[in-house]
């Protein structure tokens, strides 16, 4: 009989229980804190050999002959070096394992038999993240008393202690949902996404190591207002991505073959990212630095490119999705309660709107009108009135490109082709990049033809050119209406004909 902790965790989360008991094994226990306790000896004696008189960066300097040690200095760099080995210790290895276990249990099929399981896909997946890692859990447990003496010895702050582990909470959170996510679209290798995640670490474990020295002056000289109004801005961003990417996941767990996210979530995910956007520009301007729209407005217009071009990803169904909602829509009836014609037919509005077998053209559409109320009231209160309505067409410029990206994206993946996502990125990504290098290397540059650059993929790089006209922009948005009118017609043409049934195919003479 298990324990009463073990039973009410068994009870509580048995996939949490399941992780917990196939891994605290008493071999894999002991070398993890074997581990443990080696590499902080390893780091006292790497430090205690920094001590003079082999080396004298830790000497007072009033002090001859470096008698006097600064020995707060010492151990803040202790504390720095425990922190970088625990980070890249629980991103790093934590990653590791979520990958490999999740791409082992999908090898097997065990996966599929979890899902069978009345537990909620929440209680699932939390219990994956706390206890595929358990064992490096359990080493960075076994460092936390070094770590805390040497906050104290160091005469830091002890929210730094405390700012650190939520710093660290949030990443692994972060980083964990994400290596869950990216299994559950296909990448299996653990050792590349172990790989990424130390690339994007590695910038802050550089950071924490060059500034050790500098620990005192920051002491010294600390901007409380500074770091809260920096860390409320990233915290928020953080916890913003976790809770996007725990929908996703969960999403994606239930259902492997549904979309990332729905067209509703969608419309919430936009509005989060473009408040969030706009308000890292809001506290840009407060925090006294150089106030330049069209930068701003450039920034703007490149950060949604690309974010447009992942949600066009997460929102277009595949091939299969499309060909059974053309030719079953007519069927579907509505069951919504709240409906006052309950079991009416479904109509296409609703469906493009809100279906998550529909294509993704209208729903991206509804996106950039989101995108665009905001950013055009945010163009409205800036102070320069002579740029207002270049910057205006700007934005309608690079939504245009957006809309003509996402048809482009879903025609591809309706082509009866292996692999139709990669096909679909090699095409958008030589539409987006082949066409302004070429123009950079053999034709001109945005300042010297700002209304050639108005054709390219990149329209918003002549915004504040002193000889860009209005004129040349209307004629740009014009050509991009014509584009975007040829490619829905070519879309919609395309899903009749997967729509068509199999007797209509032979009656016409229609080829697959």
């Amino acid at each position: 009989m298990p324990s009463k902790p073990l039973a009410n965790l068994l009870n509580w989360n048995p996939q949490l229980f399941r992780e917990i008991k196939g891994r605290l094994k008493v071999r894999n226990v002991a070398i993890a804190i074997s581990a443990s306790l080696i590499s902080q000896f390893i780091v006292m004696m790497v430090f205690r050999e920094m001590l003079p008189p082999m080396f004298v960066q830790y000497c007072i300097e009033e002090s001859p002959y470096c008698t006097d040690i600064d020995w707060s200095h010492w151990w803040a760099g202790i504390f720095i070096t425990l922190s970088s080995i625990l980070l890249t210790l629980m991103l790093i290895g934590g990653v590791y394992m979520l990958v490999a276990d999740l791409a082992k249990e999908q090898r097997l099929g065990t996966l599929n038999f979890i899902r069978l399981s009345p537990q909620s896909s929440q209680k699932i997946l939390l219990g994956k993240l706390l206890g595929v890692p358990i064992l490096i859990y359990l080493a960075g447990a076994i460092s936390l008393p070094l770590h805390l003496w040497a906050n104290i010895s160091s005469d830091l702050p002890l929210d730094w202690l405390f700012g650190f582990y939520g710093a660290l909470v949030a990443a692994c959170f972060f980083f964990y949902n994400a290596s869950v996510f990216f299994v559950f679209l296909g990448v299996t290798q653990a050792w590349l996404a172990a790989a990424i995640t130390g690339i994007f670490l590695f910038p802050f474990i550089l950071i924490m190591q060059l500034y050790t020295d500098d620990i005192p002056n920051i002491i010294a000289t600390y901007q409380m207002n500074l770091l809260l109004i920096g860390g409320a801005i990233i915290i928020s961003g953080v916890i913003l991505a976790n809770y996007w990417i725990w929908q996703a996941v969960n999403r994606r767990y239930r259902n492997p073959n549904a979309t990332v996210i729905s067209k509703k979530q969608s419309y919430w995910l936009i509005g989060c990212f473009q408040v969030y956007l706009l308000l890292f520009f809001l506290v840009a301007n407060i925090r006294n630095l150089a106030y330049v729209a069209e930068e701003y407005l450039i920034v703007f217009c490149t950060v949604n490119l690309f974010w447009f071009l992942l949600v066009i990803a997460m929102l277009s169904p595949q091939r299969q999705s499309i060909q059974d909602w053309a030719r079953y829509r007519h069927q579907q009836v509505n069951n919504d309660e709240t409906t006052i014609v309950k079991g009416a037919a479904i109509s296409l509005k609703q469906d493009l709107i809100w279906s998550e077998k529909s294509p993704a053209l209208v729903a991206i559409g509804i996106n950039l009108v989101i995108t665009a109320v905001m950013g055009i009231s945010w163009i409205l209160l800036w102070q320069d009135n002579t740029i207002k309505l270049s910057a205006i067409l700007t934005l309608i410029l690079s939504f245009n490109l957006i809309l003509i990206y996402a048809a482009t994206a879903q025609f591809i993946l309706l082509i009866k082709v292996k692999k139709p996502a990669i096909w679909a990125i090699g095409i958008l990504g030589s539409l987006i990049f082949l066409q302004p290098l070429v123009l950079i290397i053999f034709i001109a540059h945005p300042v010297q033809s700002p209304n050639l650059w108005l054709l390219s993929t990149f329209p918003w790089l002549s915004i504040g050119q002193d000889s860009l006209a209005i004129k040349p922009m209307l004629i740009a948005i014009i050509g991009q209406w014509s584009v975007l009118i040829s490619a829905t017609f070519l879309l919609t043409r395309k899903i009749q004909k997967l729509g068509a049934s199999d007797s209509q195919k032979l009656l016409t003479g229609q080829k697959n």
